[in-house]
């Protein structure tokens, strides 16, 4: 690539997005150096394969492409560190680490005897919010615990989750009426703490309910982003059996007689021993290798369209249908971030993003449209 070409593409780049402005997936996507044409493809094989060729090929149409690519990469990565990046950092340091009201920031700061303290305070908390102690959580970790104790801890987690209703509460009343157990939950009190605790938990449990259902969506939308990314690459994979089916159906039958008479004119020529028989091998040699040379041409001019269709389909299936996706992934984890403040959701801003660089990773593949390691496996 001429420096004339390098330093328009750089320029280009640089114009297209500078580096203070907002980065954006659609930017990064813009970024990407356009594939090159089937016939640019074609002519590129052809000038590096001709056996017939002595000078070197004019076409550097690949290397041309490399060097877009490295610069827009370079371009991409700077942006990243100077944009999105500082963002991101700054949202996770805002986030709370789960359990605590501390965000992780302030963890990030704290001593090792500061984190050993919130460790311990955050686990009573959580022990206490089941209805257990510290002795309670010993006893559980122990191998001593008797189904006696085992019933009672239970009991007391029932009784903090529904406010005072107990095992033992349960079991005496099995044996009443309606009437009787409308009378026992009066007169114990139990049908007023329950209510309380019933109103008090009312939009915690809202809260909950919420939270769950956006988890869930989450992982929906996981297993959707994974089944593109997997249609996305397949595209390219089958492209390439394809072009192997193709060359078995149409082509291997005459690339093997060519590349045998190929071998045959070779052991002609370093047998020969008269000038005449030299130049008789030689002109058998050139007509094989034109052959093969013909066969091969006539191959790749039928599958490189097929290859680089895949590769822009697989670009496209990213920019169109793996996009939109993320950016539902993005909403469905700011709602969280929302609801929980939690250090876990807070770098939604880079969701987006991960279909754009899987965009512009696949353009490289065009770079890899030659199958000669496929044809002649062993």
């Amino acid at each position: 690539m001429n420096m004339k070409k390098i330093i328009f593409t750089l320029f280009a780049l640089a114009m297209m997005l500078p580096a203070r402005a907002q980065m954006t997936p659609e930017a990064v996507m813009g970024m990407t150096p356009d594939l090159p044409s089937t016939a640019a493809l074609l002519n590129y094989w052809k000038e590096s394969n001709d056996p017939l060729r002595t000078e070197a090929p004019d076409s550097y149409i690949l290397d041309e492409f490399r060097e877009a690519w490295n610069a827009a990469n370079d371009q991409i990565q700077d942006m990243q560190a100077k944009t999105l990046a500082p963002g991101m950092q700054r949202n996770a340091m805002a986030g709370k680490v789960a359990g605590t009201n501390k965000t992780a920031g302030e963890v990030a700061n704290m001593s090792e005897a500061e984190a050993k303290a919130l460790a311990m305070s955050t686990m009573q908390g959580r022990l206490s919010s089941m209805g257990l102690s510290q002795a309670d959580f010993a006893k559980l970790q122990s191998s001593n615990l008797s189904d006696e104790e085992a019933k009672a801890m239970a009991s007391k987690v029932m009784a903090k989750q529904t406010g005072g209703l107990t095992a033992k509460d349960i079991e005496a009343m099995s044996h009443m009426t309606d009437e009787q157990r409308a009378a026992f939950m009066q007169e114990s009190g139990l049908g007023a703490s329950m209510t309380a605790k019933m109103n008090a938990d009312k939009g915690k449990r809202a809260s909950s309910q919420e939270q769950y259902q956006l988890a869930t969506e989450l992982i929906s939308l996981g297993q959707k982003e994974h089944s593109l990314q997997q249609k996305a690459i397949g595209m390219i994979e089958s492209a390439r059996k394809d072009g192997v089916a193709l060359f078995d159906r149409k082509y291997r039958k005459a690339d093997a007689e060519y590349r045998a008479e190929i071998s045959k004119a070779g052991w002609a020529m370093e047998n020969a021993i008269s000038a005449a028989d030299v130049k008789a091998a030689q002109a058998w040699l050139r007509a094989a290798e034109a052959k093969w040379f013909n066969n091969m041409s006539n191959f790749y001019a039928e599958y490189i369209p097929m290859y680089r269709d895949a590769v822009a389909g697989a670009m496209d299936c990213c920019r169109a249908e793996l996009l939109p996706v993320k950016r539902q992934h993005k909403e469905v984890m700011e709602k969280l971030y929302a609801l929980t403040q939690s250090a876990e959701y807070a770098l939604s801003d880079s969701v987006p993003f991960e279909a754009s660089y899987m965009y512009f990773e696949l353009s490289e593949k065009i770079t890899e449209f030659e199958l000669e390691d496929e044809l002649y496996k062993k």
